[in-house]
C-alpha cells in the first residue's frame, strides 16, 4: 500500500505544482474565471436547488475573487511540494482533499449546468426607492416579474432569471487551449478531479504511516516527480515549471539538515510559499511570462478573425416537438422521422440543436467602435505604421497615477508621429471625465470588457501593433520609456 501511496504522491504532487503555476502565471485571468462562478445565477443556482434558499448568492465574493485566486493557486503549488517532500503529511493530504473536493463540485456544476433553465430570485424593495420604480416599469413591460408579498412600506418581487452556465472550468487557464488547441470539456474536467480524488485515497489511508522523506525516499519520489513535471511542461509547451520545481527541490535539500522536529518540517513549505508568492507578485505586476491567448506577442489579429481554408462549419439539427392528440404527450422528432400525420399530431415547438461543433475563429469579438457608432477595427489593424493601444477595460478601476506615465508616453509618441489610441468598455461620460481630470489626450474607442480582459491582463495595459501583429505588450507598471521602446521595437 505504501508503494501505491508513493505513486499517488508523485502523480498528484507534480500535477498540482504545474496546475498551480499555470494559474499563478495568470492569476488575474484565474480571478476572472472565479467571478463567473460567483455571478448570481451561476453556482448559486445549484445551491438554491439543494437547500432551498432563494435569497442565497455568492455575489458577495466577487470583490474578493483576486485574493481567492491568489490563495488557491498558491496552495496548489505549496501543497504539491509538501506532498512530494512528505512534510506535515496529515495537514497536506487533508488540505489537498479539501481543494480537490471543491474543484470536484465546481466541475460537476459546470458539466451538468442547463443553460436553458431558470431560477426565481426574490428581492425586497422599499416602495419609496428608485429600484422599486424601475422594477415596476420592468414588470409593466412584460418581464417575468411578479409581486409575491407587499405591505405599506415594502414589496417582495419574484423575478425569473436565466441560469448563468460556466462553459469552461478554467482548470489550466488558457494553457490547454493555447498549446493543444482546445480546453478540457466540462465532463473531462470533472473526470480529472474524480481521478485526483481516487489517487488521494491511498495517501489518505497511509497518512499515519507516511513520514518526512529520507534520502532514499527523495530519490524514489522526487526524481520521477521531476520527470512528470517535464512531461506536463512538454504538453503545455512551457518549461518554466521545470526550473521552478528544480528551485523548490533545491531549497528543500538545502533546508533538509535543519529539519530536526515536527515544527521545522514547515521550513520547506515556507520556502515554497516564498518563491510561489514572489512569482505571483511578478506576473501580477507585469504580465504572464507565458501568454497562451490569441493576443500574445507575435500573433496576427486579422488572421485570427477569419477561418482558415478548409475549416469545418458547425453541424445543426432541427428538433421538432409535436403533441400526440391520442396520448396527450409531446413527442420529439427529427427531420428523418418527422410526423406527417396531421390528424393525430399537432405542432408544439421547434429547436435547433448543435450536433457537431465546427471550427471557429480564435478572435470573434474584437471591435473598435467610435463615438459615431462605426467599427474602425479593420482600418486600424490594416495601418502600415506602428499603432499603440492603451487598453483599460474599466476606467473606474484603474490606478489614476498610472496615467501620468501614460501622458508622458503619449506626448513623446505624438511628437514622433506615431498613432496612440485607447480601448475601453467604459461609458463615454467616464472617458470624458478621465480626459478632464487626468489630462489624457488620446481618443478612446469601445470594445467589450471580456475581450479587453483577454487582450492584456492589466488595467491599463499598452499594446504595440504593426499591421495587426502584436509587436509588444506591457502592464503600465512595467512600461518602458518611449525612447527605449523606440530603440528596441520601432525599427
Amino acid at each position: 500500500m505504501k508503494l501505491v501511496a508513493n505513486i499517488s504522491r508523485i502523480l498528484v504532487g507534480s500535477l498540482f505544482i504545474v496546475s498551480g503555476l499555470i494559474k499563478a502565471n495568470d492569476v488575474l485571468g484565474f480571478s476572472y474565471k472565479l467571478e463567473e462562478y460567483f455571478e448570481n445565477g451561476a453556482l448559486a443556482f445549484r445551491v438554491r436547488n439543494m437547500i432551498g434558499w432563494d435569497s442565497f448568492s455568492l455575489e458577495f465574493l466577487m470583490e474578493h475573487a483576486l485574493l481567492l485566486a491568489l490563495i488557491m493557486c498558491a496552495l496548489e503549488i505549496i501543497l504539491g511540494f509538501a506532498l512530494l517532500f512528505g512534510t506535515r503529511i496529515k495537514i497536506t493530504v487533508f488540505s489537498l482533499l479539501g481543494l480537490t473536493v471543491m474543484f470536484f463540485f465546481l466541475t460537476l456544476h459546470t458539466a451538468t449546468c442547463d443553460p436553458t433553465a431558470s431560477y426565481n430570485q426574490n428581492t425586497t424593495l422599499s416602495v419609496s426607492s428608485p429600484e422599486y420604480t424601475r422594477m415596476m416599469s420592468r414588470m409593466d413591460e412584460g418581464m417575468p416579474i411578479e409581486i409575491i408579498e407587499e405591505n405599506e412600506k415594502d414589496v417582495v418581487f419574484q423575478e425569473k432569471l436565466p441560469v448563468q452556465c460556466v462553459t469552461d472550468c478554467g482548470c489550466f487557464g488558457d494553457a490547454m487551449k493555447g498549446s493543444l488547441g482546445r480546453s478540457l470539456t466540462p465532463w473531462e474536467s470533472f473526470n480529472k478531479d474524480l481521478i485526483l480524488m481516487i489517487l488521494l485515497i491511498p495517501v489518505f489511508l497511509q497518512r499515519h504511516k507516511l513520514k518526512y522523506n529520507s534520502l532514499r525516499d527523495d530519490a524514489i519520489i522526487l526524481i520521477p516527480a521531476f520527470v512528470f513535471v517535464g512531461f506536463y511542461s512538454w504538453v503545455f509547451d512551457w518549461y518554466f515549471p521545470l526550473i521552478f520545481t528544480l528551485v523548490g527541490i533545491g531549497g528543500y535539500m538545502a533546508l533538509k539538515p535543519l529539519i530536526k522536529s515536527v515544527i521545522t518540517q514547515f521550513l520547506p513549505m515556507i520556502f515554497a510559499a516564498i518563491i510561489t508568492l514572489g512569482f505571483i507578485y511578478y506576473t501580477y505586476n507585469s504580465l504572464p511570462i507565458r501568454d497562451y491567448r490569441a493576443y500574445a506577442v507575435g500573433k496576427n489579429i486579422p488572421e485570427q478573425m477569419v477561418l482558415p481554408e478548409g475549416a469545418q462549419p458547425d453541424v445543426y439539427e432541427n428538433i421538432f416537438f409535436y403533441l400526440n392528440k391520442t396520448t396527450g404527450k409531446v413527442e420529439e422528432f427529427t427531420e428523418s422521422n418527422y410526423p406527417w400525420d396531421d390528424k393525430n399530431y399537432e405542432f408544439s415547438d421547434r429547436q435547433t440543436k448543435l450536433i457537431v461543433a465546427g471550427d471557429h475563429p480564435a478572435i470573434t469579438d474584437f471591435t473598435m467602435v467610435g463615438e459615431d457608432g462605426n467599427d474602425y477595427a479593420q482600418d486600424y489593424l490594416a495601418e502600415p505604421g506602428y499603432l499603440f493601444l492603451v487598453v483599460a477595460y474599466d476606467l473606474n478601476k484603474t490606478n489614476l497615477t498610472s496615467y501620468k506615465k501614460i501622458n508622458t508616453f503619449v506626448d513623446q509618441c505624438n511628437n514622433d508621429g506615431n498613432y496612440i489610441i485607447g480601448l475601453t468598455a467604459s461609458l463615454q461620460s467616464e472617458v470624458e471625465k478621465l480626459k478632464q481630470n487626468e489630462g489624457v489626450a488620446i481618443d478612446f474607442f469601445s470594445c467589450d470588457a471580456i475581450t479587453l480582459k483577454t487582450i492584456v491582463r492589466a488595467n491599463p495595459g499598452v499594446l504595440l501593433l504593426k499591421e495587426g501583429i502584436v509587436v509588444g505588450k506591457w502592464n503600465v507598471n512595467q512600461l518602458p520609456d518611449y525612447e527605449e521602446v523606440k530603440t528596441e521595437y520601432l525599427k
